[in-house]
């Protein structure tokens, strides 16, 4: 009868299985930094693609299904009346924007300025509002700075910046389109280079992955919109200045989660103390908390609840890495990808240890873009399966 290993080789078995994968994981991610940094070009639109139709698939359903247009229609009307819609937005707001862009970083240098002040009275030491205003005026100069440096240099720049964006956002349109006009059929296609019988699976870890983005990306907007109208109308109902820009702020660093919330704080705060004193960057604490309460303890229970089951730690840890990695746009798809990527691996992982646990995941009503079929199992010969999920 043979004897079974001693803990200590298996414990060293297990450790060298554990460095193994992480060693794969590792030589994964830097092959795909590489084809990120050739593909760019198109794997940026694509992303965006993905996550809009996340967004509007229920529009072009609606076209669809109800007013009985051909996928095509409904699809190119859909992204028309986007651009339509957020083209009357810019149009309304962006004058007194840009207008009033320079005033805004005027006034939160100008805050931070004032800062060591106020601290001061506060009884706090100079040498520690020293060092805190040193390090908070350098991490505003990193983000503010990232944000508004990959902006102008994307949007502005002539010689370089203007064809380049113009193609991207081109690219992305069309992406869109198709996909909501067949994004299944995409899918499908996908599905043909996983092996046959590892196809059923796959299908099911798609399905919830695009539950994921969908649930995501929907309460991701509708959260952000909240945080920016409410910061915004209540520095407005408070007096202080810029309320309109600040809001808009908010509505955009709202997409990175918890960093957004903090940038958004100090922002409105800096601004207050500059324009209205200590009362107002009072006030201005007071709204940001009371929003971010209302966003971390009704929005986000009522909208996402616990369906992805991220945690903070990496949630925070995948928007430094993308933000170091790939930069701003990094930083905004860090948590889409993340969702993603949790939910199809927990199903894969549901799949090979059971436990009780291998079972399809219900439909909550984040359905596959236009164009799904109907059946997503396979046959119980082992075909490919015919996905209800257009990812």
């Amino acid at each position: 009868m043979a004897s079974s290993p001693p803990p200590q080789r298996v414990a060293i078995d297990q450790l060298s299985v554990l460095a193994l994968r992480l060693g794969l994981i590792g030589l994964v991610g830097y092959g795909m930094l590489l084809v990120w940094g050739k593909l760019q070009f198109v794997l940026l639109p694509f992303a965006v693609a993905v996550l809009l139709s996340a967004l509007l698939e229920p529009v072009a359903r609606t076209l669809h299904g109800r007013l009985r247009l051909p996928r095509w229609i409904a699809a190119v009307l859909t992204v028309l009346g986007t651009i339509v819609l957020v083209a009357g937005i810019l149009t309304w707001i962006a004058p007194d924007i840009f207008s009033k862009a320079e005033q805004l970083v005027n006034q939160v240098e100008d805050g931070i300025r004032q800062l060591p002040s106020v601290l001061h009275d506060l009884g706090v030491k100079d040498s520690d509002v020293q060092r805190f205003t040193d390090q908070l005026t350098k991490k505003l100069e990193e983000s503010l700075g990232s944000i508004g440096g990959e902006l102008s240099t994307g949007v502005v720049s002539v010689a370089q910046g203007v064809a380049s964006v113009a193609a991207s956002i081109f690219l992305a349109l069309m992406m869109l389109i198709y996909l909501l006009i067949d994004g299944s059929g995409f899918w499908r296609g996908a599905l043909r280079f996983v092996p046959r019988e590892r196809r059923p699976s796959w299908h099911r870890a798609g399905k919830r992955s695009w539950r994921a983005v969908t649930l995501y990306v929907r309460s991701q907007v509708l959260v952000a919109a909240i945080d920016g109208i409410g910061i915004g109308v209540g520095l407005w109902i408070l007096g202080i200045d810029l309320a309109l820009p600040l809001g808009v702020f908010t509505f955009i660093v709202a997409f990175l989660p918890y960093v957004g919330a903090i940038l958004a704080g100090i922002a409105a705060a800096l601004v207050a103390l500059s324009t209205d004193g200590v009362d107002g960057m009072l006030g201005a604490i007071v709204v940001t908390i009371i929003v971010q309460q209302v966003e971390g303890n009704i929005l986000y229970p009522l909208l996402i609840g616990r369906s992805l089951r991220l945690h903070p730690m990496t949630v925070l840890l995948g928007v430094g890495a993308g933000g170091a990695l790939l930069g701003i746009a990094g930083a905004f798809l860090a948590t889409p990808l993340i969702a993603a990527v949790a939910a199809g691996a927990g199903w894969l992982d549901e799949e090979d240890h059971p436990d009780g646990l291998g079972h399809e995941p219900p439909d909550d009503g984040a359905g596959p873009p236009p164009g799904a079929s109907a059946g997503g199992a396979a046959s119980a010969s082992g075909g490919a399966p015919q996905p209800a999920g257009g990812w």
